[in-house]
């Protein structure tokens, strides 16, 4: 079997397309209210990494985050105000996020991996949009509040997208292309 059938692409190229479409209406939101209502640009961060969790979550293939991220955030260039700047985004959001999976050496699969890649990712873009959204400038209630809702908002996209994954997993669409779940001996698998 080749090391990326037509059908593995295709997966992915269908779940970044599926993100892409939802991640046009929130890269306007965001581009809309993340100035002056951050704690609402936080809520809808999760968008940016369901597509993402969803494909690794299926697939269980090295560079699945990768090519989904990349794919989403191509779909979303001629339709939103950040341009091609999507694509740094995007690609750095896939980057982080399969970077845990392969320092497991694409071994392990379990949720609470998934909740950790998040939250850090979370974590990590809390403190660079701390800045950047001028949130030292707002009352400390708000800053709070921006922090808890982005965090709650990458939770609840990863729970969604494990969801998403193992409801399509179900249907069989990816049998002899998604690495089984206990793809070595001794590995983890997603439940």
């Amino acid at each position: 079997m080749s090391r990326f059938p037509t059908r593995y692409l295709l997966t992915c190229a269908a779940i970044g397309a599926a993100g892409g479409v939802l991640l046009i209406p929130a890269n306007n939101v965001a581009a809309a209210v993340s100035a002056s209502l951050p704690p609402l640009y936080a809520a809808i961060v999760g968008v940016w990494i369901l597509p993402v969790i969803t494909g690794l979550a299926l697939l269980r293939r090295p560079g699945v985050g990768v090519l989904v991220a990349l794919l989403a955030s191509l779909v979303t260039v001629p339709f939103t105000p950040y341009g091609a700047r999507s694509i740094i985004t995007g690609l750095m959001v896939g980057i982080a996020l399969e970077l845990p999976f392969a320092i497991a050496l694409y071994r392990h699969w379990r949720p609470w991996l998934f909740f950790v890649a998040a939250l850090l990712v979370g974590g990590l873009y809390a403190g660079v949009s701390f800045n950047s959204l001028d949130l030292p400038t707002f009352p400390a209630g708000v800053q709070i509040a921006f922090v808890a809702l982005l965090l709650v908002s990458v939770a609840v996209a990863v729970a969604l997208g494990l969801w998403l994954a193992r409801a399509v997993e179900r249907t069989g669409v990816v049998r002899g292309i998604a690495r089984p779940r206990a793809a070595t001996p001794g590995a983890e698998a997603v439940r």
